[in-house]
């Protein structure tokens, strides 16, 4: 077993998962109840993504897919905001795109978000942290067996704590789950030439723009009067863009390229969390800080790992 790195996805994804999103304070994230059911939760369902991507050799399609599959089970089965109209109407996108009890808009968002940030950006994170155990699985299967059961122990324990929708929707949810999984042994990376590859930091500003549009559209399109079906598709355009770009340009997920591309996701994170921070939630701010300051050494870390190989 792998236990450093294992240790390291199990920290990373719930402070990825839960700080950048502000859904909990990084002051609160570390008691000892929330660490706990954050890392059952986030940190079981991205080592498993990991562990399938690496062991069918699915690449990083296929993980990002799997990462889909996550947000699925996340957001619709334990914490059922995909339904949840109170949840909708907070956030201010309100009845808009909503079809058959769920909100459509916030399900894609919300399904993209975990995919990028809380599976893939956490995976490749404690990648970097330990590259001697990048070509090996990190442990062995029947402790995947272990961090599936964590993550339905979370959804039972949490099972009365959020919306119940009607049965309907959520054996749709299980069934787009389903899908997500069968399709991530599906997908394939093709790479376009080297010469159409833009440098590694212009790829962090184009992932930032994705990010940042996609983000800003989701919460502005519903105010806009706009159809339902169009101003989801709007809202898609960023994804879509992004996922073309990561498929063409990335030839080296584990490599500059990479680091790059979940530098300018989590940028703009850390962007949001200091706007919301001056905003009143300071402790958002002090996140900002964190973040801002383990991405640089995350950099650096890359870049003395680089250099030893050289």
């Amino acid at each position: 077993m792998a236990w450093r790195p294992v240790v390291a996805l199990l920290l990373v994804a719930p402070y990825l998962g839960e700080v950048l999103s502000t859904a909990t304070s990084p002051l609160t994230l570390p008691l000892p109840w929330n660490l706990a059911m954050f890392s059952a939760l986030y940190g079981s369902g991205a080592l498993i993504c990991r562990e399938v991507a690496f062991r069918w050799g699915l690449g990083l399609p296929g993980l990002i897919v799997l990462g889909m599959a996550y947000g699925v089970f996340e957001e619709a089965l334990v914490d059922r905001f995909w339904f949840d109209p109170e949840y909708a109407r907070t956030t201010g996108v309100g009845t808009y795109a909503e079809v058959g009890h769920t909100n459509l808009i916030l399900a894609t968002h919300l399904t993209a978000f975990h995919a990028a940030v809380s599976v893939c950006s956490s995976v490749l994170i404690a990648t970097w942290l330990f590259p001697q155990d990048r070509d090996r699985a990190w442990v062995r299967p029947r402790w995947l067996i272990v961090a599936g059961l964590a993550m339905l122990t979370v959804l039972f324990i949490t099972s009365e704590d959020y919306y119940r929708p009607p049965i309907g929707p959520i054996l749709v949810a299980i069934g787009i789950g389903i899908l997500f999984v069968v399709l991530a042994f599906r997908v394939r990376r093709e790479p376009g030439p080297l010469s159409d590859r833009p440098r590694p930091r212009l790829l962090g500003l184009v992932a930032f723009l994705c990010a940042g549009f996609h983000f800003v559209l989701v919460y502005a399109i519903p105010s806009t009067g706009l159809p339902w079906p169009v101003g989801l598709a709007i809202t898609l355009v960023p994804l879509v863009i992004g996922v073309f770009l990561v498929r063409r340009w990335i030839a080296e997920p584990h490599g500059r390229d990479g680091l790059w591309v979940v530098t300018g996701i989590i940028g703009f994170f850390i962007a949001l969390d200091a706007f919301v921070g001056a905003s009143g939630r300071y402790d958002l701010i002090i996140g900002a800080v964190i973040t801002t300051v383990g991405v640089i050494l995350l950099h650096r870390r890359v870049k003395a790992v680089s250099h030893s190989r050289t």
